[in-house]
């Protein structure tokens, strides 16, 4: 039976290209060869994007193999899919491929492979062009200051640019409108939010702000996911 590695791959993008900037330090995958990786990769590229040139594929990486991200004390899944973007090793892959299952998983318990269902968020328009306005600016790690940086550019991007805003509001208006757990919403961006209604507020004024019709957004909790009890019910 063949078994997955571990891969590290970097590619030859200009910090200032127009490349998610996450390829720009590299990317970490969980695959069965370099093909099967870079085929999750590009899965994750919008549409219109290919591939840029490969500078170095690394092997079977290690914790204590350096890597140019930080942490460097690096958290490995074992599962296959993509870890993306680097700064997720330090709590687990947080964007997968669809052929990956995540309904059952646990905080730090691998799951694996088990079909081909599609996660919820797979189903957000534009989601593979928005990333970074859905998924990786409501992450934890984010202080208040880089956090609210985040926010004004994005606001200031769906300013300048009429098709990305038209993209990120029938985007959020797909996500407000369904309402996502807070289970649901930890899973992409492991933001731990305690009420339904809390996670509610959040979005509206998030999409609000980010279109003018609010002065400040609600900045995201800091709070730690509660670990499952023995019966599996999550500890409050």
């Amino acid at each position: 039976m063949s078994t997955v590695r571990r891969f590290w791959i970097e590619f030859d993008v200009e910090r200032d290209s127009d490349y998610w900037i996450a390829l720009v330090q590299g990317v970490g995958v969980t695959g069965f060869d370099e093909k099967d990786c870079l085929s999750m990769v590009a899965d994750l590229l919008p549409a219109d994007k290919e591939l840029p040139p490969v500078r170095r594929i690394t092997v079977d990486i290690s914790l204590a193999q350096p890597l140019p991200v930080n942490p460097p004390n690096l958290g490995v899944p074992v599962w296959r899919g993509v870890w993306y973007p680097p700064w997720n090793l330090s709590i687990g892959p947080i964007w997968r491929s669809r052929g990956v299952d995540r309904t059952a998983e646990r905080p730090g318990i691998p799951t694996p492979v088990t079909g081909t269902s599609p996660t919820w968020w797979d189903e957000i328009p534009h989601i593979k062009s928005l990333l970074l306005p859905l998924v990786y600016m409501h992450q934890p790690k984010f202080d208040d200051q880089k956090w609210e940086s985040l926010t004004w550019m994005e606001r200031a991007r769906s300013a300048a640019d009429p098709t990305h805003a038209a993209m990120v509001r029938e985007a959020l208006d797909y996500v407000i409108a369904r309402r996502p757990t807070p289970s649901e919403w930890y899973d992409p961006t492991g933001a731990w939010f305690l009420e339904q209604q809390e996670l509610d507020e959040y979005l509206r004024a998030f999409r609000d702000y980010l279109f003018g019709d609010r002065s400040e957004p609600i900045s995201p909790p800091c709070n730690e996911r509660p670990l499952p009890d023995a019966g599996g019910q999550e500890v409050l």
